[in-house]
């Protein structure tokens, strides 16, 4: 019976210890295969830093050569503006001793860019601390305040009113200067924010595009449209239209001459000055257009009557009264 046993707990021990070997073979197999993926996928992160590594240099080369490409281009441009002034200069020299040695003959003289002292000689416009600007919209010379320190050019405008036009945003505002006021429309551009340093709110302004020229240059240009009638000028010229054309010089005013019997609108002092001597700027303008002209001022008759220009184009009651007071002459 005791060997009996032996043998049972014997068998069971060989069993168990099958059993174990099996299992420290299935996860010896396990061990090498994770070992296996291990090293591949060290394998691949190398080759992945390798690659970053290689695409770190590709970057630092393309930063290096744009770098390189613009500072190039840079000088480029710097040499191309000091040739160009250089021509200039040149140029005007010999135009102006040509002149003075054809001085007593009939040669007309010869106008070099950057000889006149309305440009400099790179060819840029020079503008006065004022300026007379044609503004198309309205068909008026409107002495405008040249600041360098306004990002966009802003125009008076009330009564502000949003209409369509073929499918886009338009606006119909008043101009109100010089105790005139001329009725504008304009496309829509965009809105403005304008921040209120007196308080934390945001104003929307709305920005439309105008047609505006002065001297020989002419432009589309963005402006703001805001009530500027208690401020000294209807119109202010921002960067957005002076950068890349104009310099300004403060100690000049009005360099470029504007256009005869076309309405001109002075700033507020100038035209109460004028104002108070009695003196109408826009005297011949308002004579030559005064059948043309909407709202046209009406000239005393030798009658007394206010009968305007043409008596025959007044009102009915007015034509009548003369009419009835002809007829008692007779």
């Amino acid at each position: 019976m005791l060997n009996l046993l032996k043998i049972v707990v014997l068998s069971s021990c060989i069993t168990a210890f099958t059993a174990y070997a099996a299992d420290t073979a299935a996860l010896d197999k396990t061990n090498n295969r994770l070992t296996e993926i291990s090293g591949v996928m060290q394998s691949i992160n190398e080759e992945l830093n390798s690659q970053r590594a290689n695409i770190r240099s590709l970057k630092s080369r393309i930063d290096t050569d744009q770098k390189e490409d613009k500072a190039f281009r840079n000088t480029i441009l710097r040499e191309l503006r000091q040739l160009r002034r250089q021509n200039e200069t040149l140029a005007y020299t010999l135009m102006k001793d040509k002149n003075k040695a054809s001085s007593n003959n009939k040669e007309g003289t010869v106008s070099v860019k950057g000889s006149s002292s309305n440009s400099t000689p790179d060819g840029k416009m020079i503008f006065g601390e004022d300026e007379f600007i044609y503004v198309k919209e309205a068909n008026a010379y409107i002495d405008a305040r040249i600041d360098t320190g306004a990002a966009v050019s802003s125009i008076s405008a009330t009564d502000i009113t949003e209409f369509e036009r073929n499918g886009k945003k338009w606006y119909r505002f008043t101009l109100a200067a010089n105790d005139r006021f001329i009725e504008m429309e304009a496309p829509h551009v965009r809105y403005s924010e304008i921040r209120q340093s007196s308080k934390d709110t945001v104003t929307k302004r709305p920005v439309v595009s105008l047609n505006i020229k002065i001297g020989d240059y002419s432009a589309a240009s963005e402006f703001t449209l805001t009530d500027r009638s208690k401020m000294q000028y209807a119109l202010l010229i921002g960067r957005t239209f002076i950068q890349d054309i104009a310099v300004v010089d403060v100690s000049r005013q009005h360099i470029f001459e504007r256009e005869n019997n076309v309405l001109v609108l002075l700033n507020r002092d100038a035209y109460n000055v004028a104002k108070d001597k009695g003196i109408n700027p826009n005297a011949e303008f308002d004579k030559q257009n005064i059948n043309e002209s909407a709202g046209k001022i009406a000239y005393p008759a030798d009658n007394g009557s206010n009968l305007g220009d043409d008596a025959e184009k007044a009102l009915p009651p007015v034509i009548d009264k003369r009419n009835a007071a002809n007829q008692e002459k007779k």
